[in-house]
């Protein structure tokens, strides 16, 4: 390879990495996938924040997401080099270390006990079978009699009608106007 090409990927990993938020997320998906609502849920930020800071890591190569009818499900890239495989592999390590990091993924673990994501290599669940369209059932029109009219007096007074008030005709120009006449 050549080391300028080197050089320019290990800096872009290193970027990577030079954010809190995105290693919070790497913390998370170490040894899982995991879908954005779970980021947002056990991080505490939006969901257009999370999806940059991922789409930033999938553009350097060190997550990957795949995509589950409407959820995309995000994790570690398997097919890492070397160097950056091994640099991960202490990071996390590291990350195990550190308190808030482990909160992060007590809190993760909290809020989703069951939360469970399909390994990459197990074999999709059949697709629930469709159901079958059933005709609409039309029903009859009822007829509803037009109300009886009854003549009853009332008591009203004519309306009054104020009129409208006058304005000049005289008509008042600012500069925007004439400049814009």
């Amino acid at each position: 390879m050549n080391p300028e090409n080197l050089l320019a990927g290990t800096a872009s990993l290193f970027l990577a990495l030079g954010d809190k938020t995105r290693l919070r997320l790497l913390n998370l998906m170490r040894d899982r996938e995991i879908c954005v609502s779970s980021f947002t849920g056990t991080l505490g930020h939006s969901q257009p924040l999370i999806s940059r800071h991922l789409a930033y890591l999938r553009n350097c190569g060190i997550v990957e997401a795949r995509r589950d009818g409407k959820w995309i499900h995000y994790s570690i890239a398997a097919s890492l080099d070397d160097n950056s495989s091994r640099l991960l592999s202490e990071l996390f390590k590291w990350m195990e270390t550190q308190d808030g990091l482990r909160i992060d993924r007590e809190n993760y673990q909290e809020a989703y006990p069951t939360h469970s994501t399909p390994s990459l290599f197990e074999p999709k669940s059949e697709p629930r079978p469709k159901r079958k369209r059933v005709p609409r059932v039309t029903r009859p029109t009822v007829e509803i009699e037009p109300e009886i009219e009854t003549d009853y007096e009332y008591e009203s007074e004519e309306p009054t009608y104020e009129p409208e008030p006058q304005y000049n005709s005289v008509s008042h120009h600012n500069e925007l106007e004439d400049f814009l006449l």
